[in-house]
């Protein structure tokens, strides 16, 4: 009896300790977040509760984001009692981890901080499940980083499965923060199912994950671990799970077929092609991706070629396998390598319909395929070869049921993009009935499906939904851009990118001709040059030379980082294969970004998470020096001149600018104003109302 009381004694002991330990972490992270906060607040050098930057739109959504949101998340920590003192801590932690990692150098970059402290703030706030998910699953790799918020939310399972298909490689990373649920199992044999590949790397050593697997009684997760116990981790055959788990093959056979990439390519293709569930399925179309890169790559790298000898490889692939290697490789396709094999898939198509050839090729990426044809002008040319009846059918297959997709906002881009693409009246009607009689289906039956299609609605401005106030808001701030914007401290920045090819070249002696006009002074910087107005607002275009491409872009950085003022323009000039260097050196600063390149209007998104409420002008098939050195020249008037930028006006003037059938003419109506460019609208709009 002694004892038993000794031992319940000694466990409160216990008990008491760890929880006046939890009480000091709690407050140990507390202190330390406030210390980060303060540290935070004096970058511009004065402790004032704002944190200053280059505009007062800027300094007050810097200081919203790092200071007010991250304080409104803290005292929402503190004093929920019904949050056990682990997870206190383990919330905390995470703040003071976000916090820590601003800096003098980045603090401008508030724009990456900002999706996440909001997405912890609905997350803390929002009780409905289903809405929650919906946000959760709306960013789902910045959610997997914020597990500790919402792992005993009911949201958390149904969650887990999602990003067991969408992100399944970061879900495992993430894995120890959940495997004490009762669902860890159920995740598991999700990702086992969707993406064997990435279970197998946690096979080569013991691990929560490769212990939990071994727990799994599911058959398709213990196919996995047999190819493991047979051929380890070296071999490619887990991509092979379908045919292994149907017995069409054993793992010996799947292990030779993949060992090369051509027979692989060759088997991938076809189970690909034929069935709609596919065990494997993310695995799959990784192992085509990298496949279908290898292809289009050495395309792309002979781009200064003739066309004979730069499509010369797509002689021995059909029309199926250049559609494949075509939508798998959308991320690095060229505008001209797009074209060139669209052009090739065409001429080999056999079917009697393209509609006949998306079901041969059973509506495999049948989406990313429609949105690059609408990106690349090529959507009416492909949709004239089908029948009414096939055309509704697609356009009915297209807007069904993205709101379950994994992707749901990519998916409703690629309708916007689609729609706005279509030429024909009759084919117009044809999208809007289906997407119509697809809202009336859902509107009363899903809330969170009938708040994305009636945004897509709005956008499109056709009847069933209501008007939405959001919707209303972006396209009258996107109408007209006020001066104030982009003219600060005195002057309005700019930076225009040029790179070292023919084109760049060319391009670059053409953009210099323009700005010699008596209304510029040009100023030799070595390796970039610095263009500055005369008369009327200042402005200072900063351009590098594109014999220093590298070097020019790396000084005028350089200066950026010096005076702490970055452009208030951006402008990529060249290929589209360029535009990384440009949207990569983006910051919240820039309210307009110019993609003078072909095909610029496929990186909006990219575009838009750097720089949230920049006005975007872009190409939707071919840029031209032609169409952008005048379209630059007369915005930069509109500046000089200390006007409001009114989009409708500026695209007038510019219409009148070229002669009637003219190349010029003919390029500038793919060029799409940003009060028109429906996918970042709806991107706006969407992330708005979450």
């Amino acid at each position: 009896m002694n004892k038993t009381i000794r031992l319940a004694s000694v466990l409160s002991i216990l008990f008491l300790v760890n929880t006046l330990t939890l009480a000091s972490t709690v407050e140990k992270f507390t202190e330390r977040i406030a210390s980060e906060q303060r540290r935070i607040d004096l970058l511009d050098g004065s402790e004032d509760s704002y944190v200053s930057l280059k505009s007062e739109l800027q300094s007050t959504q810097a200081t919203s984001v790092y200071l007010l949101s991250s304080q409104r998340i803290v005292d929402k920590i503190l004093s929920n009692g019904l949050l056990p003192d682990v997870q206190k801590v383990a919330q905390l932690e995470r703040v003071y981890e976000l916090l820590k990692r601003v800096s003098s150098s980045n603090v401008h970059f508030y724009t990456q901080s900002s999706p996440v402290f909001n997405l912890i703030e609905k997350v803390q706030t929002i009780k409905d499940v289903k809405r929650l998910q919906a946000i959760l699953k709306s960013n789902v790799y910045a959610s997997l980083n914020l597990i500790a918020f919402f792992v005993d939310n009911p949201a958390a399972e149904p969650f887990f499965m999602i990003a067991a298909r969408t992100e399944p490689s970061e879900l495992l990373k993430h894995y120890a923060e959940f495997e004490h649920k009762p669902f860890r199992v159920t995740v598991l044999d999700e990702v086992a199912k969707v993406a064997p590949m990435k279970i197998k790397t946690y096979l080569h050593s013991w691990n929560s994950v490769h212990q939990r697997i071994k727990e799994s009684e599911n058959r398709i997760t213990e196919t996995v671990y047999d190819i493991f116990k047979e051929k380890g981790t070296a071999t490619r055959s887990y991509v092979l799970l379908n045919d292994l788990v149907s017995g069409k093959l054993n793992i010996e056979e799947a292990h030779t077929i993949a060992k090369s990439d051509n027979t692989l390519f060759e088997y991938l293709i076809a189970m690909r092609g034929a069935g709609k569930e596919l065990l494997g399925e993310h695995s799959v179309d990784e192992a085509l991706k990298y496949q279908c890169l290898r292809h289009v790559r050495k395309i792309n790298d002979l781009h200064e070629e003739s066309d004979a000898v730069r499509f010369a490889s797509l002689q021995k692939f059909s029309a199926s396998e250049i559609y494949t290697l075509m939508v798998y490789s959308e991320d690095e396709i060229y505008t001209s390598t797009f074209l060139g094999m669209y052009s090739r898939m065409m001429a080999k198509m056999d079917a009697e319909s393209t509609y006949q050839f998306l079901f041969q090729n059973n509506f495999n990426q049948f989406r990313t395929f429609i949105k690059m044809c609408a990106g690349y002008n090529e959507l009416n040319n492909f949709l004239s070869k089908m029948g009414e009846w096939e055309k509704q059918n697609l356009f009915t297959k297209l807007v069904e049921g993205i709101e379950k997709a994994n992707d749901n906002l990519s998916s409703a881009v690629a309708i916007a993009d689609t729609y706005g693409s279509i030429k024909s009246s009759g084919t117009k009607v044809l999208f809007e009935q289906a997407i119509l009689k697809y809202y009336e289906e859902i509107r009363y039956a899903d809330a969170e499906a009938e708040k994305l299609y009636s945004i897509i609605l709005s956008v499109f401005d056709i009847g069933g939904a209501s008007s939405n106030a959001a919707l209303n808001d972006q396209t009258l701030n996107l109408r007209v851009l006020p001066i104030t914007r982009i003219y600060k401290e005195g002057k309005n920045i700019q930076q225009h990118f040029f790179f070292d090819d023919p084109d760049g070249r060319s391009s670059y002696g053409h953009f210099i001709g323009t700005f010699t006009n008596g209304n510029w002074d040009i100023i030799d910087k070595g390796t970039y040059v610095l263009l500055k107005s005369r008369g009327g607002k200042a402005i200072e275009i900063y351009a590098n030379k594109p014999t220093s491409e590298y070097a020019g872009q790396d000084a005028i950085k350089a200066h950026f980082q010096e005076t702490g003022r970055w452009p208030d323009v951006v402008v990529h000039r060249g290929h589209s294969y360029f535009a990384s260097a440009a949207i990569e050196s983006l910051t919240p600063n820039a309210e307009i970004v110019f993609l003078g390149s072909c095909g610029g209007y496929n990186a909006i998104s990219q575009v838009l998470k750097y720089s949230p409420d920049a006005q975007i002008i872009s190409s939707k098939q071919i840029g031209t020096m032609l169409v952008n050195d005048r379209l630059c020249l007369e915005l930069n008037e509109v500046i000089r001149k200390g006007n409001d930028i009114v989009w409708d006006k500026l695209w007038t003037t510019l219409d009148k600018k070229f002669a009637d059938g003219s190349t010029a003419d003919n390029r500038f109506q793919d060029y799409i104003p940003p009060h028109k460019n429906l996918g970042a609208l709806l991107i706006k709009t969407y992330r708005g109302v979450l």
